[in-house]
């Protein structure tokens, strides 16, 4: 039946699948591979080649799928390391655009061999190519620079993040082989801002070989401000003045700037940039814990076309800056995740009020003072939600999984890690008696504060909790609630969610996880701190879940070697494993790990008393696919 359709058929409605289906989908027979093998389903793989499996024969194989990203990672300076590399990279260039050399170990010659080959190369990334950088003398050869230049003649993004040794000299040849460059980060780079000592008395432009100056960055900026569109400055010393100096280049006309951990930067830098820089699309001062209200008036007042916003942990950050946030129409991302003043007002009055809101990804984590009623507004002006982060809102309750189990269908990751009042009632969709009963203390608005006392966490007034709140809920009260309580939406109503995060939601039992949480999508599961969790819950779980790919079930003391057989069993997809600290467990777990996780990546064991050192070692030693293994204090080790 497979064989009869034609491969382009087949390589269609591949398109439909995510990598993972892909993946299994291609084993099944010869034409399902070679449809698998069409270019337009490669985009969005990315390979990472280490020196252990690099072959001839392998990358052979691999060129046959055209390979557009490669990650090279632990390559080191061995002549047999560059040997096999080489010889690899001649099977792989032809198709290559996105190279990564992140933290390789080899020299200026190497690279030149490398990138040589590669003549259509859009993204390089040199991240931690320290010793790359150290001689000074990269790129110090004519010959080597017009070699280079005309294979990386498309390059579009350099990165250059964490590169101790780079300096004047050596940036200065790097830009000049990648001539079309639109995107450069130097991120966490060592830039030195006070020019004048390493300038000789009366020079403005001096190519220093022992330091990167921030005006040899400006210059380059200067010179090529037309096609600049992407600058990454994150983790380094640029100030106020630093940053109006970049900003105010004459035809500079950024749309990305990232500087996170930048903490010199203040209201007056970012007023600055808004002003002159009014075609950015995105927007990153995340962890600039200088950054007040002023900086969101000036984005608001000075960016139509702002697309993405990222501002998380900038403490100082109120509802009087969020409620500006109505001016940004095309919003389409938003992070305020630790801005821990923030609350519901400034939210709702910026995201929902007079407008709808076109966001796809919001991230509010460990914003603790936000409410059900924030949630309530979202879920019923931001239906095309993808992605929301709500960990760490401690007020949250089974309301607020209600509305978006009901609103938001087109999630595809939940994050409610830390929501510690949400309880299998809002996995299940069932009103809680509160509810049922017209509690009008329900919601208290913003810290706390009851509208009918004024008073804080107040005990006189508090009704008294229903039944249903206080004890666990077995599947004969399910059958009981389904017929006397009111049903809303289920969790799984939100059939396309790839990602679930609800670790440490202590009101959570086997009842509700075992009835709610039944994805034929999800890929990404954390559980961790559930302590109420059995083998039962797991059990049921894997069986209801097969694309899980990511298990996280750290400290669930209730489990045991039953669990990990079901789910290894179960879930053949599994690439990475959290089970550290359960006690219960035994070195049994680590053979159906060993039997059944044929693709597993990751594993975490640490603190498993009843684990013994030596059934590790066994597996790292036979299972070929492991990358890591997380081991501390097994087998009851002090």
């Amino acid at each position: 039946m497979e064989t009869s359709l034609p491969v382009e058929v087949i390589s269609h409605i591949f398109k439909f699948l995510n990598v993972s289906d892909r993946k299994e989908a291609s084993l099944v027979c010869e034409s399902w591979y070679q449809a698998s093998l069409d270019p337009a389903l490669q985009k969005d793989l990315v390979v990472h080649f280490f020196t252990s499996v690099l072959s001839e024969d392998v990358t052979r194989r691999l060129s046959r799928r055209r390979l557009s990203h490669l990650v090279l990672s632990h390559v080191g300076n061995s002549s047999q390391s560059k040997e096999i590399l080489l010889r690899s990279c001649e099977n792989l260039a032809g198709n290559l655009q996105n190279l990564s050399l992140k933290g390789c170990d080899i020299t200026e010659t190497f690279f030149v061999k490398l990138l040589s080959q590669c003549k259509d190369l859009r993204l390089l990334d040199l991240t931690s190519c320290n010793s790359l950088f150290m001689s000074g003398r990269i790129l110090d050869n004519n010959t080597d620079i017009q070699i280079l230049k005309k294979s990386l003649k498309n390059v579009r993004k350099l990165n250059l993040s964490s590169i101790r040794f780079l300096s004047d000299a050596s940036f200065n040849r790097i830009v000049t082989v990648c001539e079309n460059v639109e995107e450069i980060s130097l991120a966490s780079t060592q830039i030195t801002f006070s020019n004048k000592t390493y300038y000789p008395k009366g020079t403005t432009v001096c190519a220093n070989s022992a330091v990167l100056t921030f005006q040899n960055i400006l210059t380059f900026i200067k010179a090529n401000a037309s096609q600049i569109k992407s600058l990454n400055l994150s983790r380094t010393g640029i100030s106020d003045d630093y940053l109006s100096q970049l900003t105010m280049i004459d035809g500079l006309h950024l749309k990305t700037l990232i500087l996170i951990n930048c903490k010199d930067l203040t209201d007056v830098g970012i007023t600055t940039l808004c002003t002159h820089q009014r075609y950015l699309e995105q927007l990153d001062f995340s962890y600039c814990t200088n950054v007040c209200d002023g900086s969101f008036v000036a984005i608001s007042n000075n960016l139509p076309q702002l697309q993405s916003l990222k501002v998380s942990n900038c403490p100082q950050i109120t509802d009087k800056a969020t409620h500006m946030l109505k001016y940004c129409t095309q919003l389409e991302e938003l992070d305020l995740s630790g801005c821990s003043h923030l609350g519901s007002k400034g939210l709702i009055e910026g995201l929902c009020k007079g407008r709808q809101c076109h966001l796809t990804t919001l991230n509010l984590s460990c914003c603790s003072l936000l409410t059900d009623t924030l949630v309530l507004e979202l879920c019923n002006n931001a239906s095309h939600l993808t992605d929301l982060d709500l960990g760490s809102c401690f007020h949250l309750t089974d309301l607020s999984v209600h509305a978006i189990s009901k609103n938001l269908r087109q999630l595809r990751t939940l994050r409610l890690a830390w929501c510690k009042e949400i309880s299998d009632l809002g996995l299940l969709g069932f009103k809680s008696t509160e509810s049922e009963n017209g509690d009008t203390h329900a919601d208290h608005g913003d810290h706390d504060q009851c509208r009918c006392t004024r008073q804080y966490h107040s005990n006189i007034f508090k009704k008294p909790s229903g039944i249903l709140k206080e004890k666990k809920l077995s599947v004969g009260d399910i059958e009981e609630l389904q017929k006397s309580t009111e049903m809303t939406f289920q969790l799984n109503s939100i059939t396309g969610l790839k990602t679930l995060d609800l670790m440490a939601c202590s009101k959570l039992t086997d009842t509700g996880l075992r009835a709610a949480v039944r994805f034929t999508e999800l890929q990404v599961l954390k559980l961790s701190m559930i302590h109420s969790l059995t083998d039962a819950g797991v059990i049921a779980i894997a069986e209801a879940n097969p694309s899980l790919e990511e298990v996280h079930l750290a400290q669930c003391a209730n489990i045991t070697d039953a669990s990990i057989k079901c789910l290894t069993k179960r879930c053949s997809r599994l690439h990475h494993l959290n089970i550290s600290s359960c006690d219960q467990l035994t070195s049994q777990s680590i053979k159906y790990i060993k039997e059944y996780c044929q693709q597993l990546h990751h594993l975490d064991v640490s603190f498993c008393n009843g684990i013994e050192y030596d059934a590790v070692e066994t597996l790292e030693s036979g299972l070929k696919s492991l990358h890591s293994v997380h081991k501390r204090l097994i087998g009851g080790a002090c």
